[in-house]
């Protein structure tokens, strides 16, 4: 029983080794200097139980109500059997639900434990994830924009650009649209998703690198709001043009629309919501 206590609080453990190399084999050692009058079966199980005691050190306490109960039902099963109930009856029923209500509310309280390290855990993840992507997005708004131009440059001639990197211009677009945003592009150009919407848009594009060189966002057309993290950038009135040359010319592709956009974690910015130009 000492070994099979000693085994399994060794797996719930995670196999720790150090109780086995000092309780165990320095038990085993004073036991065998300092017990000489102690029957063998003793000495050996002393230092098991050691081992097993520590063990459970490092385990969740709501395991040691779960052993505890176990010991207990298989111990009233054994007094059942060997007894048959005719002696010890009320002692052997107490033992035997005690140990099944320790074995209940033990395993209740490690479910309930699990589900909350998960939950944890997800959200570490996901906190994880969102600070990650904060920190790609583009740090500013006019960044944005002229990102957005790119992925639409890229599609019109092509997307080898993004196929070189391992992905495509629509997702690469559609990644600096929230859900919410993404689903109003989408509507707002009859298309079924935000990669259709995007398509559709890439394929005004006339001439994919006037529409990147070219390109400006006039400092109108940038309006913060009052809590410095939330901004609308009027996409309808990109500019393009040379610093060189202010002749007016033809826009190389087509105005993006009215796009609101919200700071990530005081790092890079996300379209949050979407209007069509007008």
């Amino acid at each position: 029983m000492a070994l099979l206590l000693a085994l399994v609080a060794w797996g719930l453990s995670g196999w720790q080794m150090w109780p086995w190399l000092f309780g165990g084999v320095g038990g085993l050692v004073v036991m065998l200097l300092l017990g000489r009058g102690v029957p063998l079966a003793w000495r050996l199980t002393v230092p098991l139980l050691v081992v097993a005691v520590w063990l459970l050190t490092y385990v969740d306490p709501w395991w040691w109500a779960v052993i505890a109960g176990a010991i207990l039902v298989v111990a009233a099963m054994i007094a059942a059997v060997h007894l048959r109930l005719r002696t010890r009856r009320s002692q052997t029923l107490g033992a035997l639900v005690l140990g099944l209500a320790l074995v209940t509310a033990g395993s209740v309280m490690l479910a309930v434990h699990a589900a909350e390290e998960t939950r944890q855990t997800q959200d570490e993840l996901n906190q994880a994830h969102a600070e990650a992507v904060a920190r790609i997005l583009p740090p500013t708004p006019n960044a944005l924009v002229w990102n957005l131009a790119v992925r639409l440059s890229d599609q019109a001639t092509g997307g080898r650009q993004a196929a070189a990197s391992g992905t495509s211009a629509a997702a690469d677009f559609c990644f600096h649209f929230s859900p919410e945003a993404a689903a109003a592009f989408a509507t707002a150009r009859s298309a079924v998703d935000c990669p259709g919407a995007f398509l559709a848009l890439a394929a005004e594009v006339t001439n994919p690198r006037d529409y990147v060189t070219r390109l400006s966002v006039p400092g109108s057309a940038v309006r913060f709001e009052p809590d410095r993290i939330t901004s609308v950038v009027n996409a309808c009135r990109l500019e393009f043009g040379s610093v060189l040359d202010d002749t007016p010319t033809t826009a190389p592709g087509p105005q993006l629309g009215e796009l609101t956009l919200r700071q990530q974690l005081g790092q890079g910015h996300l379209v949050i919501g979407y209007q069509p130009c007008t």
